[in-house]
């Protein structure tokens, strides 16, 4: 803050700073073409690295913020545009605008949110992550920071592609990336990352919206990252007394150290989640209604007997069908 303001970026004329990081600033700003209010985020090495590398990091953000930009899903926020204004050479996005505060802001120092607003949220994002997994995208860099909680009270995940590029380029820099408290402990080894990873630091947003507590805290980086290799976490419901016991295993579960040991995918997550808000037991989905008619048959004394006459199955449900299962044309009401 205090430094003067670009008049414009893009074609985005510039109104107000609206915070600025390792990473770059966020304005707040007007697109003249469209009418509309966005968040104009610029994207910036704030560290000296060589000519080749500044370049190779401009390239590699643009590509993959562009890929990123594809995802359409409402827990992501919007890309309207990624681009290089030609005066300046500043990377920028532009996003949506959003009315809200981050769960940064929310939680942490001791302040924790109800259980059943931490876990609402916590479904909302793994549901956004899911739809990111599916198009061959991982986060890398899930925080309490990167999640934007509505006045409405939903969610939405911010800087997809940012994360990703900014990752892969401070690493062959030499520069560490990520936040530590929430990185999986293969990212913070150096190993391949898939959704689990983000799962994982999921796992970690959720112990601290509940606790108010990061699970792993240290006076230093390095010591941060020992605790995320290998120590467990107190569970939450001791952390804070009061808190559903279940909830304890389902936080184990996303933050448990090998990947295989923990949800197969962040709609597995979700789910447990969604049953834990509706008082299911863990694993159970709603069950789905049975598509068909309602017909009368009469019976010997007179009164009717109500059955459900089945549909016949589509050819997709046939198809995959167990071979030789029996299938019942009726069902009684």
């Amino acid at each position: 803050m205090g430094q003067p303001l670009p008049a414009r970026i893009g074609r985005y004329e510039i109104e107000a700073e609206l915070g600025r990081g390792m990473m770059g600033v966020v304005y707040l700003a007007r697109d003249p073409a469209l009418g509309r209010t966005i968040a104009l985020k610029t994207v910036s090495l704030a560290f000296a690295v060589s000519d080749a590398d500044r370049e190779a990091f401009n390239t590699r953000f643009l590509e993959e913020a562009r890929i990123a930009a594809r995802l359409s899903h409402p827990g992501i926020v919007v890309v309207h545009e990624v681009g290089r204004d030609p005066g300046s050479d500043t990377l920028y996005i532009a996003l949506e605008h959003l009315r809200g505060r981050t769960l940064a802001d929310l939680a942490g120092g001791g302040r924790a949110l109800p259980w059943p607003d931490a876990v609402r949220i916590g479904a909302g994002v793994a549901r956004a992550l899911e739809h990111a997994h599916a198009h061959g995208i991982v986060h890398r860099d899930v925080k309490p920071a990167n999640i934007m909680v509505l006045d409405t009270g939903e969610a939405k995940v911010l800087d997809f592609g940012v994360a990703r590029a900014s990752a892969s380029q401070l690493t062959a820099t030499g520069q560490f990336f990520g936040t530590p408290a929430y990185m999986s402990p293969e990212q913070a080894g150096g190993g391949p990352l898939d959704g689990r990873s983000d799962v994982f630091s999921l796992g970690c947003v959720l112990y601290l919206a509940l606790t108010g507590k990061r699970p792993f805290d240290a006076e230093s980086v390095p010591a941060i990252l020992s605790k995320v290799l290998h120590a467990l976490p107190e569970p939450p419901s001791r952390v804070a007394p009061g808190l559903p016991a279940v909830l304890d295993a389902v936080v184990a579960r996303a933050m448990a150290k090998e990947a295989a040991a923990r949800y197969a995918s962040a709609a597995a997550l979700a789910e447990d989640l969604e049953a834990l808000l509706a008082g299911r037991p863990l694993g159970a989905r709603p069950a789905e209604p049975v598509a068909g008619t309602v017909v009368s048959r009469p019976k010997d004394d007179g009164s009717l007997e109500l059955l459900l006459e089945e549909a016949a199955p589509t050819a997709a449900a046939a198809a995959t069908s167990a071979p030789g299962a029996a299938t019942s044309a009726r069902r009684r009401a």
